[in-house]
């Protein structure tokens, strides 16, 4: 598929009359193939569950945060919309009925499978654009058609199935555009490359496997423009113009276009929602119902602040009556997700200084706070202050890592633990002062503890449930600066004049707004590493090692499983690809060219476009640890489909007719066969027993068969009962997974899992505590919290690490050595002493 100087090597489309009539006759068969009771199950199935409720928030303009793109989105709300969904039904869990609920789902699950439908006019006119015999196109649009897998999923309300259909449009456009090489620059010529830019833009739009189609498209608009440097007939000023020309289109256009979608959705989703937490508080100040700063801008002594962690948009410095179960056994200090009066602090000065300023002449002047200053935090609501010592954190149990705590009691003066030095890093370059006096929101700013030499500091890590499952804050030695940044958010003291400066948040433009949604979009996916009961890994989809439970009942169920002779043929013929253009490379170098029947040309620019394409979509999960599904392949898996046929073609035309056809019509018939016998998990249609088992060609595809009825039962015992749950496993993707009697040994059905689980858990707030009531009371209520949640605190894998791992926050050397520690008060309290009763 590439540009050359002789025309004869450009493929022309010519569709005539008679393949159109056959293709309309396809595009038939296939939607009745693919539109067949799409209504069931009318229950929620699978990530139905996010992505019906993400409809709903566009509907209502709530905003929300999701890891994926926004456009595949925005077009099930619109669908949703017209089909007259007013976003109040939740899709809260799998299984929950919607016709008692009123959900128009089947009009919403329409679109998916109209998208998924266009697949097969998509394929036919691809292969046909590349120079495809007729019945290799027919083939082609055949066999996706009844593709069980490509089924499966577009007819349910998921993001892959808009994924698939702009990454075949984006393919049949680029292959549109090498019809017109011998015009180039031409009114088609630039249409087609044009489309194909804005089609690679909306695939991205929809899902980031979009980039391996970009770097498909990208990988061979290299391998053109490098055969037209070689090109004689085009001059420079020519080659020029086809590069600048590939440069907009291929690359601003996508931009453009992936920018533009965000852009609505921003403009959409305009209200306060559940998504505010993930974003910063510039991003969280552009939403209806928000106002957040407008505070007095300068911070003296004596103010009480709110101090927000800058780096992890996990919450604020907080505090409550509740001490830690480990280390010195002081009062808990926390990350909180919302705002409550536990997180405020009065910053002090040190005893000593406090000392001189009472000596002063003007003792009650306002003083404010400079980079270089040694201060004291108090916590407003329970008068203890930031503390840190020798003692190591709950969690995270690293040497270079100390408690951080609340310390002491009514008439305690405090100790040197109790001091830090502030770090202004970075000011706001519209308030130049920022950099060298402490302002609320303008500075970004380090604690340093004076004795300790640490940095206060926090790195998403949860607490046990002793302490609430909030985030922990500790003190790093040697840590790096971006997770030991904060800066004040709220700042109330009543000596300040009343026009006094107000601090308040920039409002960030698109591209911040884009910038910080994907860098957060892409640290959740990272995250998403949790083992689930169906995951598998990109070795195993070629060859189809297991499938996916999407939702089951007694005797049915939606198992996500492609057609075995596609799956298996179509990678035999990609391996088949790369293991001849070896063969030929080697041959060529000792002097062998080899014409493979006329078809060498030819089948290295057609079949060698899918074949890249598909590794492009298929090694690069080899490099991610996040969870992984069979869905995952589908977009590589139309490629392979692709390159399958164009084999076929090109090496059955020196065949004899019958021979030729006698070849794709057994491959078309094996296909149709087992697309019936797998249709029952598909459509999630009733099944015999006897069926199901005899469908499992091999052991691990773990659908279970048990739940039909087999059909030596008689009539009044065809029911199958379902045995009670007798064992639960530990959580699997966060929640428990039920294994009954009767299957123990099979995998449990995949469970719905929360991509959004563990930031949501940060954000949760705690059990609000009655300061007034606890009193000398906070031990038992400390006892009965332990007594609570015993087995929770050493043995929980996901909120301790272990020893000897290596923070990644973590620099070595020294922090502040540019500050001479103050040395230890010999009259002060240790650090594990206990406050007064």
């Amino acid at each position: 598929m590439s540009q050359h100087s002789s025309s004869d090597r450009s493929p022309r489309l010519n569709i005539s009359k008679n393949q159109w009539l056959t293709l309309g006759l396809i595009v038939i068969l296939a939607a009745y193939v693919r539109l067949w009771r799409l209504s069931n199950p009318a229950n929620v199935v699978f990530d139905e569950v996010h992505f019906g409720k993400f409809a709903g928030k566009y509907i209502n303009g709530t905003y929300f945060f999701d890891v994926h793109p926004p456009l595949a989105k925005m077009m099930f709300a619109a669908a949703g919309r017209l089909a007259g969904y007013d976003g109040v039904f939740d899709f809260k869990s799998i299984g929950l009925d919607y016709i008692s609920a009123g959900v128009p789902f089947i009009g919403m699950r329409l679109l998916p499978a109209l998208l998924g439908l266009a697949m097969v006019p998509i394929s036919y006119i691809t292969l046909a654009a590349l120079g495809h015999a007729s019945d290799a196109c027919a083939l082609g649009a055949l066999l996706v058609a009844f593709e069980n897998a490509l089924l499966s999923q577009s007819r349910l309300i998921l993001l892959d199935s808009a994924l698939i259909f702009f990454s075949g449009v984006t393919v049949l456009c680029w292959s549109l555009f090498f019809t017109q090489t011998h015009r180039p620059f031409s009114n088609k010529w630039w249409a087609y490359l044009l489309l194909t830019g804005v089609n690679m833009g909306n695939a991205l739009s929809c899902k980031w496997v979009g980039l391996f189609l970009v770097a498909t498209i990208g990988v061979w608009t290299i391998k053109d423009l490098w055969e037209k440097l070689g090109d004689l007939t085009i001059t420079p000023k020519q080659y020029a113009k086809h590069f600048f020309a590939r440069a907009i289109a291929l690359i601003v256009v996508p931009l453009a276009v992936y920018l533009f979608w965000f852009q609505v959705h921003f403009l959409v989703l305009h209200k306060s929602g559940e998504g505010n937490a993930f974003m910063s508080p510039e991003f969280q100040n552009t939403l209806d119902g928000v106002v957040l700063g407008h505070t007095p801008q300068d911070i003296y002594y004596g103010s009480r602040i709110r101090i927000r962690h800058a780096a992890t948009n996990a919450g604020y410095l907080h505090s409550h009556m509740s001490n830690y179960e480990t280390g010195s056994k002081q009062q808990q200090v926390t990350l909180y997700g919302f705002r409550d009066d536990n997180n405020y602090w009065v910053i002090t000065r040190t005893e000593a200084a406090e000392q001189k300023v009472l000596n002063s002449s003007n003792p009650n002047a306002l003083q404010q706070i400079k980079d270089g200053d040694t201060v004291r935090l108090m916590h407003w609501k329970t008068n203890r202050r930031l503390h840190s010592h020798d003692k190591r954190p709950p969690v995270t149990t690293n040497d270079y890592q100390n408690e951080v705590s609340g310390y002491g009691w009514e008439g305690f003066k405090g100790d040197s633990n109790d001091h830090w030095r502030v770090q202004i890093l970075e000011g706001d370059s519209r308030v130049p002062e920022s950099k060298n006096k402490l302002m609320a929101i303008h500075s970004r700013f380090r604690l340093i503890h004076i004795g300790q030499r640490c940095a206060l500091f926090s790195n998403r890590k949860k607490l046990p449930k002793w302490a609430h499952e909030q985030v922990e804050v500790t003190c790093m030695k040697s840590a790096k600066f971006p997770k030991t940044m904060w800066r004040i958010e709220s700042n109330v003291n009543s000596r300040i004049p009343a026009d006094a400066p107000l601090a308040e948040y920039r409002r960030p433009g698109l591209i911040d707004k884009v910038l910080e949604a994907t860098a957060v979009m892409w640290r959740i996916n990272n995250g998403l590493t949790k083992s689930h009961p169906y995951e598998s890994r990109p070795h195993t989809w070629p060859w189809m090692r297991r499938g996916m439970a999407y939702w089951g009942t007694v005797n049915r169920r939606i198992y996500l499983l492609g057609t075995p002779i596609i799956w298996w043929l179509s990678f035999v013929a990609i391996v088949t690809f790369g293991g001849i253009q070896v063969l030929l490379f080697l041959r060529d170098r000792r002097g062998i060219h080899d014409r493979l029947l006329g078809a060498r040309e030819r089948y290295a620019e057609t079949v060698g476009f899918f074949f890249v394409g598909w590794v492009l979509h298929w090694l690069p999960f080899f490099i991610m640890g996040r969870q992984l599904f069979l869905h995952h392949y589908l977009p590589a898996l139309w490629l392979a489909i692709m390159g399958l046929v164009g084999t076929l073609d090109l090496f059955t035309r020196r065949l004899s007719r019958k021979v030729r056809q006698a070849i794709m019509i057994g491959v078309l018939l094996i296909t149709i066969r087992m697309y019936f016998q797998y249709s029952h998990i598909a459509y999630g249609t009733p099944w015999t027993r006897e069926g199901c088992e005899g469908s499992k060609w091999l052991k691990s595809w773990d659908y279970d068969c048990m739940r039909y009825p087999s059909v030596h039962l008689t009539p009044s015992s065809t029911t199958v009962e379902v045995p009670q749950p007798t064992q639960l496993t530990p959580n699997i993707g966060g929640s428990p997974v039920v294994i009954s009697a009767a299957n123990y040994n099979d995998p449990p059905e995949a469970q719905h899992v929360d991509p959004l689980e563990h930031e949501n858990k940060l954000n949760e707030p705690a059990p609000r505590i009655d300061h007034d009531k606890l009193g000398s009371n906070a031990d038992n209520l400390n006892s009965q919290m332990m007594k609570a949640v015993t087995t929770a605190t050493n043995a929980d894998k996901d909120t301790h690490v272990k020893e000897d791992e290596k923070d990644e926050n973590y620099v070595g050397g020294d922090v502040g050595h540019d500050h001479k520690p103050t040395p230890l008060n010999p009259n002060a309290h240790h650090a594990n002493d206990q406050p007064h009763a």
